[in-house]
């Protein structure tokens, strides 16, 4: 009893909560003295307090930059056949509608289409040879339009700001044409929808989701599941066997890249069976650079591990740090084009954000190695950085 009453002296929370007793009524002090052990603790965990209240401003910062859906800086490829004063004006003025970047297309248009597959053009507009006889003759004139529908968020809007910018040239042509007392020409769009000609919102949103799962499932459990073996002490049993750290960590993730190409599999089936969306590229190729995205996401798993102590810390950080902004600042939802240069720079390092790219081309446009070799090269090296950096921390957790 000595020794107890000698420690309650020394424990001031202790020491407060005995003053009041232990009395069955409710009592004001005995919360406001676990409030202020609560806030006193939260206040010296450095890392707690950076996950509960500098990681929500920083993100909601970076978000509120990033979560636009306005449709600006479309890139629009132009392939002028009249170069006549009329077409170099219509041409003008889209660039000075602020929502297109013009690039003027030359060379032979049997490789027009390669603008949209590579996606180096949203939109491809081609202006026909007699666009300048027609207007001067106050007939009216009809643009070609090629429309990447592989978006169909971006299909459906980029169209629709393209048919507004045509309007303003037109209503500018009647304008001037109703002062010299004449009949107004207009400017109409023949406009065509490639790879998804009914922009059906799935056809973009589905294929992507494959993406966002792999993720979520591997590197979750990944991380989740190294901590636990240090939670419940199995890992120090391992390391007194004559196992190697290299081979403990590749018998850890082997079972998740098995994991992984199986939720592959039955995505396919469901993307393929139930929504309909058509796969155009190579089958082989798409297990191939999610087999590249699989390492990254895999690294990123085992490097969590490697940062937390146990299960609840390794899904905060993963969630917090890891899965929303990949989500948000990938293209899943917003694209990226229309995000601020210093968002975009930083997008540039979230490996969904190029996986997203591939398993989209595959899907709806049907591309190939020319096309998607340069982000399949940033997955290869992004995966061998951060699987290399986990498991350099790894090891030397482990010794």
């Amino acid at each position: 009893m000595k020794e107890i009453r000698e420690e309650n002296t020394r424990n001031p929370l202790t020491l407060a909560l005995s003053l009041k007793g232990r009395g069955n009524n409710f009592s004001f002090h005995r919360i406001k003295v676990l409030l202020i052990k609560e806030l006193a603790q939260i206040r010296r965990d450095r890392s707690l307090l950076g996950i509960l209240i500098v990681a929500p401003v920083f993100q909601l910062l970076v978000m509120g930059f990033a979560a636009n859906t306005d449709i600006r800086n479309i890139s629009v490829s132009i392939r002028d056949n009249d170069h006549s004063t009329q077409s170099r004006e219509y041409v003008r003025s889209l660039g000075a509608s602020g929502y297109f970047k013009t690039t003027l297309v030359t060379g032979p248009e049997s490789g027009d289409g390669d603008q949209l597959v590579s996606g180096q053009a949203g939109l491809l507009v081609v202006i026909p040879r007699d666009f300048g006889k027609r207007l001067i003759s106050r007939r009216p004139a009809t643009v070609q339009v090629l429309v990447d529908g592989s978006d169909s968020n971006f299909g459906v809007n980029g169209l629709n700001t393209l048919q507004k910018a045509t309007r303003l040239f037109s209503s500018k042509l009647a304008g001037l044409e109703i002062n010299l007392a004449r009949r107004a020409p207009a400017v109409t769009l023949d406009s065509r929808a490639w790879y998804n000609p009914r922009l059906l919102s799935r056809y973009y949103m589905v294929p992507a989701l494959m993406g966002v799962l792999l993720l979520v499932t591997t590197m979750l459990v990944t991380s989740m599941a190294l901590v636990k073996e240090r939670e419940e002490g199995t890992m120090e049993q391992l390391l007194v066997t004559p196992i190697r750290p290299v081979e403990l960590m590749i018998g850890k993730l082997l079972p998740f890249v098995v994991i992984g190409f199986i939720e592959i599999t039955l995505a396919l089936g469901v993307i393929l069976g139930v929504f309909g969306v058509p796969l155009r590229g190579s089958v082989l190729l798409l297990y191939a650079f999610s087999g590249l995205f699989l390492l990254t996401t895999l690294g990123l798993g085992l490097f969590v591990s490697t940062l937390v102590k146990t299960q609840q810390q390794a899904m905060m950080v993963a969630a917090f740090f890891v899965m929303m902004p990949f989500v948000l600042l990938s293209g899943f939802i917003f694209p990226v084009e229309n995000m601020p240069q210093a968002i975009q720079i930083l997008a540039a390092f979230i490996p969904l954000k190029y996986y997203l790219e591939i398993i989209r081309g595959l899907f709806l446009k049907g591309t190939g190695w020319n096309e998607l070799w340069q982000p399949a090269l940033i997955l290869l090296l992004w995966g061998i950085a951060i699987l290399g950096l986990a498991s350099l921390k790894f090891r030397k957790r482990l010794d």
